[in-house]
């Protein structure tokens, strides 16, 4: 038997891992169930065997590698380094509370590639939250999970939610990591001294140029001071701008201190009004455009909702904030799109524009200049193409934000000595080529398809969360829901009568119509599919493009030179974001939903757990489980 064994725990956010640790170790974090967001180390002694775990971040189960950022990756790589002389085995976490689809076996399979091809001979993959037998959930997934566990040979441990705690199922676990040592004749993950010592010193030069970066900021901003006479407006009009899924409403909601409820839909425009700091704060939200995407593929609705939406009420805004998430890679294409998509406000825009990074809860223990250095030159030149003007923004629900405090200090800064944004200022800028080039018939067709494609799987999603509910949640005298009767958080409601419930996740359209009625959407024909082989062997694998016991492919087969495969594989990736990103929320709002199933209004520990696992098991057989097919 080994007397100590190291281990690097990896996988999604929310698969488990940290659950996973506490378990096998029998210890309880203060901050259980919040997301790992720096790599840490964990000991313990557990049958007679010295057990060091390394808890890695985890990464968006659906996302490619491209799309995680750079500091994270760099977390992943150096992980390895933190049990030394190195591991012994890593541990794949993978959660079963959702269908594991050929996007996720793509994302595992990438993620792992950052530490050589070799760590599959090292890995375990562990499931966790299985509520049937093992072969049955196996089974059900299909070929991309089935994939992953061949990859490891074979090799892996399923956590029932009954047995998860059981001392015999832990001892089981250890049992099959020892076999991986012994297979591998005892030896360590064998580490790439080189490529370390490589990434150790990119941290550390990005770590000086972003002690540099926040030195100089911080100078700019007193010599602003002292150079102009800086007030405090007791009006703010702010215009947040961004891509779909840039996290604008949640910014929105930090902003205003408002509650945030689980949209479903695009957002068109929305105006909102608070009282921040004793100052009226006016935040319009605004429709996003495709972050891979350039403006040429921008719906004619969103270009003409950004335009109306400089003027706010007659009056024109006095910051810009474009909002960036802090989570995810910024390349040189979003930074082309970006600036594609900024033209259509002339270039004077960028001298009332800061740069506004959502998601900054994600960053653990990496500042912001460290992420902006980390990103390389395209984040760089957005921030200073907008004169170093830069805020982070993280969940924080407190009266007195100091976060939101410090940008509006950020954005007095700016107007001091300036006047406002007006989008005369656009008009009159030559350099507006979005504004006067015409798509042609072919990319026409392309947006309009894009639109009625995103819009259709707004109302499939909507759909499967209503269904969620119906199917989840009863009341008092064992009556189900089948519709919210209130379809968006409220704040001050109260429980009245069997049928009450406390928070609701918003169902409401936020999407203007496309010329397209509901119905013609139906019958559109995708222009994607128009060079596409439609044999029989195909059959109606969609956007998925992947027919039912489909051996999974790495590449794609299709030519990838080919402008619809890449408008598909696009399309694909910007509905990923959306889907996590909903998803995320809403099984958010169920776990902390109250289930009415006696006398009392009072939900325990216990009838959460039933609540959560019931949806999840309707989730896996409702068939509503997965967006690839």
């Amino acid at each position: 038997m080994c007397s100590d064994m190291r281990l690097v725990v990896v996988g999604g956010h929310q698969s488990g891992k940290t659950s996973l640790i506490n378990t096998v170790l029998g210890q309880h974090e203060p901050e259980s169930g919040r997301r790992t967001l720096s790599c840490m180390r964990r000991e313990g002694e557990v049958d007679g065997r010295k057990l060091i775990f390394v808890d890695t971040p985890g990464w968006w189960r659906n996302y490619p590698l491209i799309d995680t950022a750079e500091f994270k990756k760099q977390q992943l790589m150096l992980s390895p380094s933190m049990c030394p002389p190195g591991p012994h085995a890593f541990v794949l976490v993978i959660g079963a509370d959702g269908p594991f689809t050929e996007k996720n076996r793509r994302s595992v399979a990438e993620h792992l590639g950052l530490f050589d091809e070799k760590v599959w001979e090292h890995t375990l993959v562990v499931i966790t939250g299985v509520d049937r037998s093992k072969q049955e959930h196996i089974d059900s997934q299909g070929g991309a999970l089935r994939w992953v566990i061949d990859k490891c040979m074979n090799r892996y441990h399923i956590f029932e939610n009954e047995s998860m705690t059981e001392p015999q199922r832990i001892t089981q676990l250890l049992d099959k990591i020892e076999c991986i040592i012994t297979n591998n004749s005892g030896s360590d993950f064998p580490l790439d001294e080189k490529a370390l010592k490589e990434v150790e010193e990119k941290r550390k030069l990005n770590q000086e140029k972003a002690s540099s970066r926040s030195l100089r900021v911080k100078s700019q901003r007193e010599t602003l001071s002292k150079q102009a006479q800086v007030l405090l407006l007791p009006e703010v009009q702010i215009l947040l701008l961004g891509w779909v899924c840039s996290r604008k409403t949640s910014a929105k909601n930090i902003i205003l201190n408002k509650k945030e409820i689980v949209g479903m839909r695009r957002t068109v425009r929305a105006d909102v009004e608070s009282v921040v700091a004793g100052r009226k704060i006016t935040v319009v939200d605004t429709p996003g455009w495709w972050k891979y995407l350039s403006a040429q593929f921008t719906p004619d609705w969103v270009k003409n909702e950004l335009r109306r939406s400089v003027t706010l009420d007659g009056k024109n805004p006095h910051a810009i904030l474009l909002a960036i998430p802090a989570d995810t890679t910024f390349r040189e294409e979003q930074r082309k799109i970006t600036v594609d998509n900024m033209k259509m406000f002339g270039e004077q825009v960028w001298r009332h524009t800061i740069v506004l990074f959502t998601c900054g809860d994600l960053l653990g223990e990496t500042t912001i200049e460290e992420h902006i250095e980390s990103e390389g030159e395209p984040l760089r030149w957005l921030v200073e193409k907008c004169g170093n003007r830069y805020h982070v923004l993280g969940k924080d629900q407190d009266e007195e934000s100091p976060q939101v405090t410090e940008l509006l200090k950020k954005i007095d800064e700016m107007v001091a000595g300036k006047t406002f944004f007006s989008l005369c200022e656009a008009t009159q800028t030559p350099n507006v080529e979005e504004m006067t080039v015409k798509p042609n018939k072919t990319n026409a067709d392309m947006v309009k398809f894009l639109d009625q494609e995103w819009n259709r799987m707004d109302k499939e999603m909507e759909e499967m969360f209503k269904n969620m509910y119906s199917q989840t949640f009863q009341v008092k005298g064992n009556t189900s829901i089948n519709t919210p009767p209130n379809c968006e958080y409220s704040q001050t409601s109260e429980l009245k009568g069997s049928k009450s419930m406390e928070y609701f996740p918003n169902f409401h359209d936020s999407e203007p119509s496309s010329d397209a009625t509901v119905g013609e959407r139906s019958k559109c024909t995708s222009p994607l599919t128009t060079h596409q082989n439609t044999s029989e062997s195909e059959g109606e694998a969609g956007l998925s493009g992947q027919a039912e016991g489909e051996v999974p492919q790495t590449e794609s087969s299709n030519n990838p030179e080919d402008p619809l495969e890449e408008m598909r594989e696009m399309l694909e990736q910007e509905w990923g974001r959306r889907e996590v990103m909903a998803m995320e929320r809403f099984m958010g709002i169920l776990s902390g939903q109250q289930t009415f199933t006696g006398p009392s209004s009072e939900a325990d520990e216990h009838d959460r757990e039933l609540s959560r696992r019931k949806v999840l098991r309707w989730l896996d057989t409702s068939g509503y489980g997965s967006f690839d097919d």
